[in-house]
Protein backbone atom coordinates (compact mmCIF):
# COMPACT_ATOMS: atom_id res chain seq x y z
CA UNK A 1 0.00 0.00 0.00
CA UNK A 2 1.42 3.21 -0.88
CA UNK A 3 0.53 6.64 0.20
CA UNK A 4 0.44 10.04 -1.29
CA UNK A 5 0.09 13.34 0.22
CA UNK A 6 -1.83 16.06 -2.12
CA UNK A 7 -1.25 19.65 -0.36
CA UNK A 8 -0.64 23.09 -0.76
CA UNK A 9 2.23 25.13 -0.53
CA UNK A 10 1.78 24.71 3.48
CA UNK A 11 2.46 21.46 3.33
CA UNK A 12 4.78 21.05 0.65
CA UNK A 13 6.88 23.73 2.29
CA UNK A 14 7.17 21.70 5.21
CA UNK A 15 6.40 18.10 4.78
CA UNK A 16 10.18 16.09 4.13
CA UNK A 17 9.80 12.67 5.05
CA UNK A 18 13.46 12.56 7.17
CA UNK A 19 11.39 15.16 9.61
CA UNK A 20 8.77 12.93 10.56
CA UNK A 21 10.25 9.22 10.86
CA UNK A 22 7.67 8.20 13.22
CA UNK A 23 5.34 8.29 10.17
CA UNK A 24 5.25 5.64 6.72
CA UNK A 25 6.78 7.90 3.35
CA UNK A 26 4.42 9.96 1.49
CA UNK A 27 4.48 10.36 -2.19
CA UNK A 28 4.39 14.31 -2.16
CA UNK A 29 1.76 15.70 -4.36
CA UNK A 30 2.02 19.79 -5.10
CA UNK A 31 -1.43 21.08 -6.24
CA UNK A 32 -3.02 24.67 -6.42
CA UNK A 33 -5.94 24.30 -9.30
CA UNK A 34 -9.14 22.42 -9.15
CA UNK A 35 -8.19 20.99 -12.56
CA UNK A 36 -4.91 19.30 -11.90
CA UNK A 37 -6.61 17.60 -8.68
CA UNK A 38 -9.26 16.19 -10.90
CA UNK A 39 -6.30 14.85 -13.02
CA UNK A 40 -4.50 13.56 -9.34
CA UNK A 41 -7.53 11.66 -7.78
CA UNK A 42 -8.97 10.35 -10.84
CA UNK A 43 -6.07 8.61 -12.08
CA UNK A 44 -5.02 7.06 -8.59
CA UNK A 45 -2.29 3.73 -9.45
CA UNK A 46 -3.85 0.86 -7.72
CA UNK A 47 -1.38 0.34 -5.11
CA UNK A 48 -2.33 3.92 -3.88
CA UNK A 49 -4.43 3.25 -1.03
CA UNK A 50 -3.80 5.65 1.42
CA UNK A 51 -3.96 9.25 0.20
CA UNK A 52 -4.22 12.81 2.49
CA UNK A 53 -5.46 15.70 0.91
CA UNK A 54 -4.86 19.32 1.69
CA UNK A 55 -5.60 21.89 -0.78
CA UNK A 56 -9.17 23.39 -0.56
CA UNK A 57 -7.78 27.06 0.65
CA UNK A 58 -5.90 27.45 -2.78
CA UNK A 59 -9.22 26.42 -4.58
CA UNK A 60 -11.41 29.38 -2.53
CA UNK A 61 -9.11 31.78 -3.00
CA UNK A 62 -9.05 31.58 -7.05
CA UNK A 63 -12.73 30.66 -7.67
CA UNK A 64 -14.27 33.12 -5.00
CA UNK A 65 -13.80 36.45 -6.42
CA UNK A 66 -17.18 38.76 -5.71
CA UNK A 67 -17.35 41.85 -3.42
CA UNK A 68 -21.18 40.75 -3.14
CA UNK A 69 -21.40 38.68 0.43
CA UNK A 70 -24.19 36.42 -1.19
CA UNK A 71 -22.90 35.75 -4.79
CA UNK A 72 -19.74 35.23 -2.67
CA UNK A 73 -21.18 32.34 -1.00
CA UNK A 74 -22.93 31.36 -3.71
CA UNK A 75 -19.29 30.46 -5.42
CA UNK A 76 -17.82 29.09 -2.27
CA UNK A 77 -20.43 26.54 -2.07
CA UNK A 78 -20.06 25.86 -6.08
CA UNK A 79 -16.11 25.15 -5.68
CA UNK A 80 -16.06 23.62 -2.55
CA UNK A 81 -18.74 21.15 -3.67
CA UNK A 82 -17.00 20.67 -7.05
CA UNK A 83 -13.74 19.56 -5.01
CA UNK A 84 -15.88 17.25 -2.83
CA UNK A 85 -17.43 15.56 -5.84
CA UNK A 86 -13.78 15.16 -7.39
CA UNK A 87 -13.28 13.46 -4.07
CA UNK A 88 -16.02 11.46 -3.68
CA UNK A 89 -16.30 10.19 -7.78
CA UNK A 90 -12.11 8.98 -6.36
CA UNK A 91 -13.48 7.37 -3.41
CA UNK A 92 -16.64 5.35 -5.47
CA UNK A 93 -13.75 4.20 -8.15
CA UNK A 94 -11.22 3.05 -5.39
CA UNK A 95 -13.70 1.48 -2.26
CA UNK A 96 -10.56 -0.17 -0.62
CA UNK A 97 -9.05 3.05 -0.57
CA UNK A 98 -9.21 5.56 2.07
CA UNK A 99 -9.18 9.44 2.04
CA UNK A 100 -8.26 11.86 4.45
CA UNK A 101 -9.14 15.35 3.65
CA UNK A 102 -8.05 18.54 6.34
CA UNK A 103 -10.07 20.90 7.19
CA UNK A 104 -9.54 24.15 5.82
CA UNK A 105 -7.39 26.74 8.04
CA UNK A 106 -7.85 30.65 7.51
CA UNK A 107 -5.96 32.66 4.84
CA UNK A 108 -5.29 36.24 6.36
CA UNK A 109 -4.80 37.57 3.33
CA UNK A 110 -8.36 37.27 2.27
CA UNK A 111 -10.18 40.35 4.08
CA UNK A 112 -13.40 38.20 4.08
CA UNK A 113 -12.24 34.76 4.76
CA UNK A 114 -12.17 34.81 8.80
CA UNK A 115 -15.64 35.92 9.12
CA UNK A 116 -16.58 32.73 6.79
CA UNK A 117 -14.21 30.27 8.00
CA UNK A 118 -16.68 28.49 10.46
CA UNK A 119 -19.25 28.33 7.40
CA UNK A 120 -16.72 27.02 5.17
CA UNK A 121 -15.92 23.82 7.94
CA UNK A 122 -19.43 23.22 8.36
CA UNK A 123 -19.72 23.22 4.20
CA UNK A 124 -16.75 20.70 4.25
CA UNK A 125 -18.15 18.53 7.13
CA UNK A 126 -21.89 18.61 6.01
CA UNK A 127 -20.94 17.45 2.20
CA UNK A 128 -18.59 15.08 3.44
CA UNK A 129 -21.22 13.02 5.68
CA UNK A 130 -23.80 13.47 2.72
CA UNK A 131 -21.76 11.55 0.40
CA UNK A 132 -22.40 8.31 1.29
CA UNK A 133 -19.52 6.48 1.13
CA UNK A 134 -17.43 5.22 4.24
CA UNK A 135 -13.96 5.36 2.71
CA UNK A 136 -13.71 9.49 3.03
CA UNK A 137 -13.31 11.02 6.25
CA UNK A 138 -12.50 14.95 7.09
CA UNK A 139 -10.25 15.83 9.79
CA UNK A 140 -9.41 18.80 12.00
CA UNK A 141 -6.43 19.04 12.61
CA UNK A 142 -5.04 22.57 14.18
CA UNK A 143 -6.80 25.25 16.19
CA UNK A 144 -7.08 28.97 15.41
CA UNK A 145 -4.12 29.83 17.92
CA UNK A 146 -1.81 27.46 16.60
CA UNK A 147 -2.22 29.14 12.98
CA UNK A 148 0.77 31.64 13.05
CA UNK A 149 1.44 33.02 9.16
CA UNK A 150 3.92 34.61 7.57
CA UNK A 151 3.48 38.71 6.53
CA UNK A 152 2.00 37.41 3.27
CA UNK A 153 -0.96 35.76 5.14
CA UNK A 154 -0.78 32.80 2.96
CA UNK A 155 2.09 30.41 4.59
CA UNK A 156 2.40 29.16 8.48
CA UNK A 157 5.42 30.22 9.83
CA UNK A 158 8.39 27.63 10.28
CA UNK A 159 6.90 26.02 13.99
CA UNK A 160 2.99 26.17 13.14
CA UNK A 161 3.78 25.05 9.45
CA UNK A 162 5.65 22.25 11.41
CA UNK A 163 2.92 21.42 13.94
CA UNK A 164 0.19 21.42 11.28
CA UNK A 165 1.89 18.78 9.02
CA UNK A 166 2.80 16.73 12.13
CA UNK A 167 -1.09 16.47 13.74
CA UNK A 168 -2.37 15.96 9.49
CA UNK A 169 0.20 12.86 9.84
CA UNK A 170 -0.90 11.87 13.14
CA UNK A 171 -4.88 12.07 12.15
CA UNK A 172 -4.12 10.43 9.04
CA UNK A 173 -2.50 7.42 10.70
CA UNK A 174 -5.23 7.23 13.20
CA UNK A 175 -7.85 6.68 10.31
CA UNK A 176 -5.52 4.38 7.99
CA UNK A 177 -5.22 1.93 11.43
CA UNK A 178 -8.85 2.19 11.95
CA UNK A 179 -11.70 -0.31 9.89
CA UNK A 180 -14.22 0.60 8.13
CA UNK A 181 -17.80 -0.19 9.27
CA UNK A 182 -20.63 0.33 6.66
CA UNK A 183 -23.83 -0.52 8.78
CA UNK A 184 -25.53 -0.24 5.13
CA UNK A 185 -24.22 -3.93 5.14
CA UNK A 186 -26.02 -5.26 7.86
CA UNK A 187 -28.91 -5.79 6.11
CA UNK A 188 -28.81 -9.59 5.54
CA UNK A 189 -32.09 -12.00 4.88
CA UNK A 190 -34.72 -11.86 7.48
CA UNK A 191 -35.59 -15.50 6.89
CA UNK A 192 -32.26 -17.11 6.66
CA UNK A 193 -31.36 -18.98 9.87
CA UNK A 194 -28.73 -17.84 12.15
CA UNK A 195 -26.55 -20.57 12.85
CA UNK A 196 -23.67 -19.67 15.32
CA UNK A 197 -21.93 -16.74 16.05
CA UNK A 198 -21.52 -15.33 12.83
CA UNK A 199 -24.23 -13.58 11.92
CA UNK A 200 -24.29 -10.81 9.20
CA UNK A 201 -21.82 -7.41 9.39
CA UNK A 202 -18.98 -8.88 7.02
CA UNK A 203 -19.27 -12.45 8.72
CA UNK A 204 -18.64 -11.19 11.91
CA UNK A 205 -19.38 -12.48 15.36
CA UNK A 206 -22.22 -10.49 17.76
CA UNK A 207 -19.48 -9.73 19.93
CA UNK A 208 -16.94 -8.57 17.18
CA UNK A 209 -19.90 -6.11 15.88
CA UNK A 210 -20.87 -4.99 19.68
CA UNK A 211 -17.07 -3.89 19.89
CA UNK A 212 -16.70 -2.11 16.47
CA UNK A 213 -19.97 -0.30 17.30
CA UNK A 214 -18.69 0.18 21.07
CA UNK A 215 -15.78 1.53 19.58
CA UNK A 216 -17.41 3.95 17.41
CA UNK A 217 -19.37 5.46 19.83
CA UNK A 218 -16.58 6.12 22.03
CA UNK A 219 -14.61 7.63 19.04
CA UNK A 220 -17.51 10.02 18.76
CA UNK A 221 -17.34 10.66 22.67
CA UNK A 222 -13.70 11.56 22.21
CA UNK A 223 -14.50 13.89 19.12
CA UNK A 224 -17.28 15.76 20.96
CA UNK A 225 -15.18 16.33 24.61
CA UNK A 226 -12.42 17.83 22.07
CA UNK A 227 -14.92 20.39 20.90
CA UNK A 228 -16.06 21.27 24.03
CA UNK A 229 -12.64 21.30 25.48
CA UNK A 230 -11.60 23.50 22.63
CA UNK A 231 -14.80 26.16 23.66
CA UNK A 232 -14.06 25.97 26.97
CA UNK A 233 -10.59 27.12 26.68
CA UNK A 234 -10.97 29.48 24.01
CA UNK A 235 -13.29 31.06 26.78
CA UNK A 236 -11.28 31.05 29.63
CA UNK A 237 -8.24 32.47 27.55
CA UNK A 238 -10.79 35.63 27.01
CA UNK A 239 -11.67 35.46 30.62
CA UNK A 240 -7.94 35.69 31.76
CA UNK A 241 -7.15 38.58 29.05
CA UNK A 242 -9.83 40.45 30.86
CA UNK A 243 -7.34 40.06 34.06
CA UNK A 244 -3.94 40.57 33.20
CA UNK A 245 -3.68 43.47 35.34
CA UNK A 246 -3.94 41.64 38.37
CA UNK A 247 -2.09 38.90 40.46
CA UNK A 248 -3.16 36.24 42.90
CA UNK A 249 -0.96 35.91 46.09
CA UNK A 250 -0.93 33.33 48.66
CA UNK A 251 1.31 32.82 51.72
CA UNK A 252 0.49 36.25 53.09
CA UNK A 253 0.61 36.84 56.79
CA UNK A 254 0.54 39.72 59.36
CA UNK A 255 1.60 39.67 62.87
CA UNK A 256 -0.91 42.18 63.42
CA UNK A 257 -4.78 40.48 63.76
CA UNK A 258 -6.85 42.49 61.51
CA UNK A 259 -9.31 44.96 62.85
CA UNK A 260 -13.27 43.71 63.22
CA UNK A 261 -14.69 47.10 61.47
CA UNK A 262 -15.21 46.42 57.65
CA UNK A 263 -13.46 49.66 56.37
CA UNK A 264 -10.57 49.34 58.55
CA UNK A 265 -10.02 45.86 57.74
CA UNK A 266 -10.06 46.43 54.43
CA UNK A 267 -7.25 49.13 54.61
CA UNK A 268 -5.89 46.23 56.90
CA UNK A 269 -5.51 43.89 54.22
CA UNK A 270 -4.64 46.68 51.62
CA UNK A 271 -1.55 47.61 53.25
CA UNK A 272 -0.44 43.93 54.12
CA UNK A 273 -0.24 43.60 50.78
CA UNK A 274 1.85 46.67 49.73
CA UNK A 275 4.39 45.98 52.31
CA UNK A 276 4.70 42.51 50.70
CA UNK A 277 4.65 43.30 47.71
CA UNK A 278 7.54 46.19 48.73
CA UNK A 279 9.79 42.75 50.32
CA UNK A 280 10.56 41.81 46.64
CA UNK A 281 9.93 45.20 44.48
CA UNK A 282 10.88 48.10 46.86
CA UNK A 283 9.64 50.61 44.39
CA UNK A 284 6.42 49.67 44.02
CA UNK A 285 4.46 53.03 44.24
CA UNK A 286 1.81 51.01 46.64
CA UNK A 287 -1.47 51.59 43.65
CA UNK A 288 -3.72 49.30 43.98
CA UNK A 289 -7.42 49.10 42.45
CA UNK A 290 -8.76 46.34 44.76
CA UNK A 291 -7.74 43.44 47.00
CA UNK A 292 -10.53 40.31 47.07
CA UNK A 293 -9.74 38.20 50.05
CA UNK A 294 -10.07 34.25 50.48
CA UNK A 295 -11.33 32.98 54.15
CA UNK A 296 -9.02 34.36 56.46
CA UNK A 297 -8.12 31.60 59.05
CA UNK A 298 -6.14 33.89 61.82
CA UNK A 299 -2.65 35.08 61.46
CA UNK A 300 -2.10 33.66 58.18
CA UNK A 301 -4.28 34.91 55.01
CA UNK A 302 -4.71 32.56 52.40
CA UNK A 303 -4.83 33.86 49.47
CA UNK A 304 -5.74 37.48 47.94
CA UNK A 305 -6.29 38.95 44.43
CA UNK A 306 -5.52 42.35 43.92
CA UNK A 307 -5.98 44.66 41.04
CA UNK A 308 -3.12 47.00 40.14
CA UNK A 309 -3.22 49.93 38.17
CA UNK A 310 -1.77 48.38 34.30
CA UNK A 311 -1.28 45.19 32.65
CA UNK A 312 2.71 46.07 32.48
CA UNK A 313 2.80 46.64 36.61
CA UNK A 314 1.08 43.48 36.73
CA UNK A 315 3.61 41.83 34.51
CA UNK A 316 6.62 44.01 36.54
CA UNK A 317 5.53 42.65 40.60
CA UNK A 318 5.55 38.89 38.89
CA UNK A 319 8.65 39.33 37.44
CA UNK A 320 10.48 40.85 40.36
CA UNK A 321 9.25 37.98 42.89
CA UNK A 322 10.62 35.83 40.25
CA UNK A 323 13.63 37.49 40.67
CA UNK A 324 13.66 37.49 44.11
CA UNK A 325 13.37 33.79 44.47
CA UNK A 326 15.75 32.83 42.30
CA UNK A 327 18.30 34.44 45.15
CA UNK A 328 20.11 32.16 47.49
CA UNK A 329 18.26 29.48 48.88
CA UNK A 330 15.04 30.77 47.60
CA UNK A 331 13.18 30.38 50.93
CA UNK A 332 13.84 34.36 51.82
CA UNK A 333 10.19 34.83 50.91
CA UNK A 334 9.04 32.13 53.04
CA UNK A 335 5.66 30.76 51.93
CA UNK A 336 4.86 33.24 49.34
CA UNK A 337 3.56 32.93 46.11
CA UNK A 338 2.74 35.74 43.47
CA UNK A 339 0.77 34.56 40.13
CA UNK A 340 -1.37 35.75 37.64
CA UNK A 341 -5.17 35.37 37.67
CA UNK A 342 -6.29 33.12 35.87
CA UNK A 343 -9.65 30.69 35.87
CA UNK A 344 -9.69 27.34 38.24
CA UNK A 345 -9.82 25.46 34.65
CA UNK A 346 -6.70 27.07 33.28
CA UNK A 347 -4.35 25.71 36.08
CA UNK A 348 -5.95 22.29 35.80
CA UNK A 349 -4.91 22.65 32.19
CA UNK A 350 -1.72 23.78 33.52
CA UNK A 351 -1.53 20.68 35.84
CA UNK A 352 -2.25 18.66 32.96
CA UNK A 353 0.28 19.48 30.20
CA UNK A 354 3.00 19.84 33.22
CA UNK A 355 2.80 16.32 33.30
CA UNK A 356 3.08 15.93 29.92
CA UNK A 357 5.96 17.83 29.47
CA UNK A 358 7.70 15.31 32.24
CA UNK A 359 6.94 12.69 30.05
CA UNK A 360 8.43 14.49 27.06
CA UNK A 361 11.94 15.78 28.88
CA UNK A 362 13.10 11.78 29.23
CA UNK A 363 13.40 11.14 25.93
CA UNK A 364 15.16 13.01 23.01
CA UNK A 365 13.06 15.81 23.71
CA UNK A 366 12.52 18.65 26.47
CA UNK A 367 9.61 20.49 27.30
CA UNK A 368 8.27 23.43 29.81
CA UNK A 369 5.19 25.14 29.95
CA UNK A 370 4.75 29.11 30.07
CA UNK A 371 2.04 28.98 32.58
CA UNK A 372 2.37 32.75 33.07
CA UNK A 373 0.26 33.79 30.04
CA UNK A 374 -4.12 33.78 29.63
CA UNK A 375 -3.53 30.90 27.93
CA UNK A 376 -0.57 28.53 28.65
CA UNK A 377 1.57 26.86 25.80
CA UNK A 378 3.59 23.67 25.99
CA UNK A 379 6.99 23.99 24.30
CA UNK A 380 8.61 21.17 23.14
CA UNK A 381 12.45 21.35 21.56
CA UNK A 382 14.59 18.65 19.86
CA UNK A 383 17.79 17.88 22.17
CA UNK A 384 19.59 17.11 18.70
CA UNK A 385 21.93 20.17 18.28
CA UNK A 386 21.13 19.56 14.10
CA UNK A 387 17.43 20.33 15.08
CA UNK A 388 16.95 24.12 16.81
CA UNK A 389 12.68 23.88 16.17
CA UNK A 390 10.68 24.40 19.00
CA UNK A 391 6.82 23.26 18.54
CA UNK A 392 4.71 24.80 20.55
CA UNK A 393 0.98 23.62 21.53
CA UNK A 394 -1.51 24.58 23.32
CA UNK A 395 -3.67 22.72 25.73
CA UNK A 396 -6.00 20.69 23.17
CA UNK A 397 -3.27 20.39 20.99
CA UNK A 398 -1.17 19.22 23.65
CA UNK A 399 -3.55 16.29 24.41
CA UNK A 400 -4.26 15.12 20.74
CA UNK A 401 -0.37 14.91 20.37
CA UNK A 402 0.95 13.89 23.59
CA UNK A 403 -2.39 12.32 25.46
CA UNK A 404 -1.67 9.05 24.78
CA UNK A 405 2.16 9.09 26.91
CA UNK A 406 0.63 9.78 30.57
CA UNK A 407 -1.45 7.59 33.01
CA UNK A 408 -3.48 7.55 36.02
CA UNK A 409 -0.70 8.41 38.32
CA UNK A 410 0.59 11.48 36.30
CA UNK A 411 -2.46 13.60 36.91
CA UNK A 412 -2.80 13.32 40.93
CA UNK A 413 -1.73 16.96 40.79
CA UNK A 414 -4.55 17.92 38.40
CA UNK A 415 -7.62 15.73 40.21
CA UNK A 416 -6.67 17.47 43.15
CA UNK A 417 -6.87 21.03 42.22
CA UNK A 418 -9.92 20.15 39.98
CA UNK A 419 -11.74 18.35 43.26
CA UNK A 420 -15.13 18.74 43.15
CA UNK A 421 -15.63 21.87 41.00
CA UNK A 422 -16.05 20.03 37.57
CA UNK A 423 -18.37 17.74 38.55
CA UNK A 424 -20.11 15.21 36.23
CA UNK A 425 -18.17 17.91 33.63
CA UNK A 426 -14.62 16.93 33.60
CA UNK A 427 -13.94 15.03 30.49
CA UNK A 428 -15.81 18.12 28.60
CA UNK A 429 -13.08 20.45 30.25
CA UNK A 430 -9.96 18.34 30.19
CA UNK A 431 -10.60 15.26 27.89
CA UNK A 432 -7.93 13.05 30.18
CA UNK A 433 -9.66 13.61 33.38
CA UNK A 434 -12.59 11.74 34.45
CA UNK A 435 -15.35 11.12 36.59
CA UNK A 436 -13.96 7.53 38.09
CA UNK A 437 -10.33 9.16 38.34
CA UNK A 438 -9.41 7.32 35.70
CA UNK A 439 -7.29 8.80 32.82
CA UNK A 440 -9.62 9.30 30.00
CA UNK A 441 -9.18 6.93 26.87
CA UNK A 442 -10.94 6.09 23.67
CA UNK A 443 -10.09 5.69 20.04
CA UNK A 444 -9.44 9.15 18.05
CA UNK A 445 -10.89 10.43 14.51
CA UNK A 446 -8.78 13.41 14.56
CA UNK A 447 -4.83 12.75 15.77
CA UNK A 448 -2.46 10.14 17.69
CA UNK A 449 -3.72 6.78 19.02
CA UNK A 450 -4.86 7.23 22.35
CA UNK A 451 -4.17 4.89 25.53
CA UNK A 452 -6.89 2.09 25.36
CA UNK A 453 -10.67 1.27 23.88
CA UNK A 454 -12.80 2.77 26.16
CA UNK A 455 -14.35 6.68 26.89
CA UNK A 456 -14.86 5.37 30.57
CA UNK A 457 -11.72 3.03 30.81
CA UNK A 458 -8.54 4.08 32.69
CA UNK A 459 -5.35 3.38 34.47
CA UNK A 460 -4.44 2.66 37.77
CA UNK A 461 -1.88 4.67 39.63
CA UNK A 462 1.08 2.37 39.02
CA UNK A 463 -0.21 3.14 35.36
CA UNK A 464 -1.92 -0.68 34.93
CA UNK A 465 -5.11 -0.91 32.90
CA UNK A 466 -8.89 -0.48 34.23
CA UNK A 467 -11.16 -3.12 32.48
CA UNK A 468 -13.12 -0.56 30.92
CA UNK A 469 -16.44 -2.93 30.14
CA UNK A 470 -19.31 -1.83 32.64
CA UNK A 471 -21.87 -5.10 34.06
CA UNK A 472 -24.80 -4.06 32.27
CA UNK A 473 -22.80 -3.84 28.79
CA UNK A 474 -21.48 -7.59 29.76
CA UNK A 475 -25.04 -8.33 30.71
CA UNK A 476 -26.51 -6.88 27.18
CA UNK A 477 -23.16 -9.15 25.06
CA UNK A 478 -24.21 -11.96 27.04
CA UNK A 479 -27.80 -12.10 26.16
CA UNK A 480 -26.71 -11.22 22.33
CA UNK A 481 -24.87 -14.86 22.25
CA UNK A 482 -27.81 -16.51 24.10
CA UNK A 483 -30.79 -15.55 20.89
CA UNK A 484 -27.92 -15.84 18.30
CA UNK A 485 -27.71 -19.21 19.05
CA UNK A 486 -31.30 -20.35 19.95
Amino acid sequence: MARVLIGSSNIYRNYRALAFPRYKEYSMVRCVDIESFKAQVGNLEPAETEIVISVVENFIEKAVTSPNQEDRMKELKAVVGTYLKAVEDAARLNPGSKFVLVEPILRPRLNWYDDLHENIKKLHKETIRSMGVVNVFGVDVICRASQNFEDDGIHLDKNSGTNFVECTLEAAEAVFRSSMIDLAEDDDDENSEIGDKTKSFRGLSVGQRLDRLEAKIDERRWNDNLMFARTREELDTATNKSKEDRIIMTGLTSSVPPPKDKAQRSQWIRQVVVDTIKRFKPDFDGKIGFVNQGKNNGREIPMVEVKLGSIETASNIRKAFADKRKEGDGKSLGRLYVANSVTLSTRVRIDVMKSIAKKISVGNESAYVAAFSSRPILHVKSLNPDDANIRAFTFIDSIIKYGSIIVRGDLEEAYRRAGASFRGQLEQHFVVLNESGGHGTGSRGTGASRPGTSGTSGTSASGSRINPKRPREEEAKKELYKKSKK
